[in-house]
């Protein structure tokens, strides 16, 4: 990346030579050079603008619970918005960096109905939102109202969801968008049914993955039709292990860091998995995480 900052992106506020240990809930990968987190939408459209005009590479990270990186990034934004979720009538609107648990927590706390699925699972909204992140049967897509998010060139964009922009474990919000935030439609109820809901969520997915264990979530996504954790655990893969990575014994689709795996390993153990389920099951896993790799970057 060029040297000094241009005066755009100086301002904003940033960090250098973050290491993406410290970034991700997995804990592997390289070094974040320079790390922007703007704290408004204004310093946001200012590092985008600013990127486009000058050519810059750069990559989005929300809360880095869906992330692998396999190597160094020169440039990363990373929003750091101080608002809270806000609530009209049965809608409920908060800001990409919001915690996606705490959104659920709220809305339970609100009386809010809707949200529960997404209790135990972690990241930030933008994260979600970039994902469609779902479980138990739904997904983000079936409460959303309305979405905010900058175009690749830096401009504002509000909008509700139209069919074809948000599927499984997909969104429009790629290729240099950056999701802001977010409306959901909520149903009223009953907040103690709400939270008894909640708890439920988060207790049978501490008791079925290896939350104990520094992880991505799973790591591929379900076949048509078939589960991919059952697929590797049929392979005879639970335990396979990388170093210190290793396809945890509670939950296949589960890859974990006990505590020093280096991308490397991690990505030899992903790529043995997609191998030997390839070769048992005649089936291609495709990744679900996010992967970060030098050699794709967005560019303008």
């Amino acid at each position: 990346m060029p040297f000094p900052l241009p005066d755009a992106l100086a301002s904003i506020p940033h960090r250098r030579d973050v290491p993406f240990a410290r970034l991700t809930t997995l804990g592997v990968g390289g070094i974040c050079r320079w790390l922007f987190e703007p704290v408004s939408v204004a310093q946001a459209q200012a590092f985008v603008r600013a990127c486009a005009r000058e050519g810059l590479a750069w990559r989005m990270l929300g809360g880095g619970s869906n992330l692998v990186v396999l190597g160094d990034v020169d440039l990363a934004l990373r929003l750091r918005f101080p608002e809270e979720p806000r609530r009209a009538g049965l809608e409920l609107e908060a800001p990409a960096s919001f915690g996606h648990i705490k959104l659920s927590l709220a809305a339970a706390d609100l009386g809010l109905a809707g949200l529960e699925y997404a209790s135990g699972i972690p990241g930030s909204v933008g994260g979600a939102m970039h994902m469609n992140a779902g479980a138990y049967g739904r997904e983000l897509v079936d409460v959303l109202a309305r979405y905010q998010f900058l175009t690749a060139e830096g401009e504002l964009v509000e909008k509700a969801p139209e069919p074809g922009e948000f599927r499984y474990r997909w969104s429009v919000l790629g290729g240099g968008r950056v999701a802001l935030g977010l409306t959901v439609r909520l149903a009223e109820g009953d907040p103690d049914r709400i939270r008894a809901l909640v708890e439920d969520y988060r207790r049978r997915r501490g008791t079925s993955q290896p939350l104990h264990k520094r992880n991505a979530g799973c790591i591929f996504k379900n076949p048509p039709g078939q589960s991919a954790g059952r697929l590797i655990d049929q392979a005879g893969l639970k335990g396979l292990r990388v170093g210190d990575a290793e396809v945890s014994p509670d939950h296949g689709n589960f890859l974990v860091n006990h505590g020093a795996a280096t991308a490397a390993q991690f990505a030899e153990l992903m790529a043995l998995v997609r191998t030997r389920v390839r070769e048992a099951h005649g089936v291609e896993l495709e990744p679900e995480v996010e992967i970060w790799a030098a050699t794709d970057m967005i560019t303008r």
